[in-house]
């Protein structure tokens, strides 16, 4: 459903930009007032139970949606002209400096939103209403009277229509707000200048960002002890050279190891065995199978005697039923190194 457009701004008869707001009941005759959009003669309305406005005083076809983009306009270039700070704030993600030389990157998460304010008011003086520039008319653009050289900014008010591939391609550096639908939209960038995201996009800003380096990102660690357990932690980046148990007997740094058909310890397993390591687990067995709620038991743990039907992975070690489950043995050693980071 559309929204209906309130219209909360009127001109007086020179030419004045009033909200409905600074008017009360004494001083709402005192002038004449008209429409921004259409020029015709508006009334305020300042009940108490319906919120404040204006209203056109005779039928019309008056445009709600021309009328937020030219009071975005307006507001926008009335607000650069009378302040010293008008800013734009980029977010954007910066990858960890080790992207190109760290085995555990991942663009997912090896990276960190860098928030940067950008002082219009540094660099230009000058808003101008839909002033040619480069074969373009902008909704405002934005110069610098004292360098008059210096590349001028576009800012584009987005009512129905967003900037053309034309216009994106040619280089000028463009702010176009998000789709103005009410005043509320526009009284945000009013309250907090451009935020790149946000209420607005940006194009052709080259912005020179430092890259840091991450140190927060966890990856998963398989562990083999010297008794055939396993199991499963995460390690923070700093972290991941470093060996952490003494009694294992291999560690490997592993990416997001889940697949329809393995989890992150039957790949940890089928790739050690493909490496050549010995060992014995309840894990790697034939007989621990699955059942249908996702749970895995021992098959022969009635003739085994045991009290629970998922044996503890070190059972293996002298189990007379223990072999290396044959699907698990065939994995191509391919197909595992695409989830393994690392040996540590």
């Amino acid at each position: 459903m559309k929204k209906q457009v309130k219209y909360s701004y009127c001109l007086d008869e020179n030419g004045n930009l009033v909200h409905v707001e600074d008017l009360k009941d004494e001083t709402r005759h005192a002038h004449q007032w008209y429409c921004l959009q259409c020029g015709q003669v508006m009334v305020p309305n300042l009940g108490k139970i319906k919120a404040k406005h204006f209203a056109h005083k005779a039928d019309t076809a008056c445009d709600g949606e021309s009328y937020l983009h030219k009071l975005a306009k307006r507001l926008i270039r009335d607000r650069f002209l009378s302040t010293g700070l008008f800013p734009v704030i980029f977010k954007r993600e910066v990858p960890c400096r080790e992207v190109y030389k760290c085995p555990l990157f991942e663009s997912n998460y090896c990276k960190e939103e860098k928030i940067t304010p950008f002082n219009l008011k540094q660099w230009y003086d000058t808003c101008k209403e839909e002033a040619a520039e480069g074969g373009f008319r902008p909704d405002l653009l934005l110069t610098c009277s004292s360098k008059p050289e210096r590349e001028a900014v576009f800012i584009e008010v987005f009512k129905t229509h967003q900037s053309n591939e034309l216009k994106l391609r040619s280089e000028y550096r463009i702010i176009e707000t998000k789709k103005i639908e009410t005043e509320e939209d526009i009284a945000d960038i009013m309250k907090r200048g451009f935020v790149e995201g946000e209420n607005c996009n940006t194009y052709n800003f080259k912005l020179k960002l430092s890259q840091p380096l991450l140190r927060k990102r966890t990856i998963d660690r398989f562990v083999l002890y010297d008794d055939g357990r396993a199991r499963k932690l995460s390690v923070s980046c700093d972290n991941r050279h470093r060996r952490i148990f003494y009694n294992s007997v291999a560690e490997l740094n592993m990416r997001e190891a889940w697949t329809y058909d393995m989890n992150t310890f039957q790949i940890g397993f089928a790739y050690l065995l493909k490496k050549g390591f010995t060992f014995r687990n309840c894990m790697i067995c034939n007989k621990y199978r699955s059942t249908y709620s996702g749970e895995y038991l021992c098959i022969m743990y009635k003739k085994l005697n045991l009290k629970y039907c998922k044996p503890k992975q070190s059972q293996a070690t002298n189990c007379q039923y223990f072999e290396v489950d044959s699907w698990l043995a065939s994995i191509p050693l391919s197909e595992l190194e695409e989830y393994v980071m690392e040996e540590v």
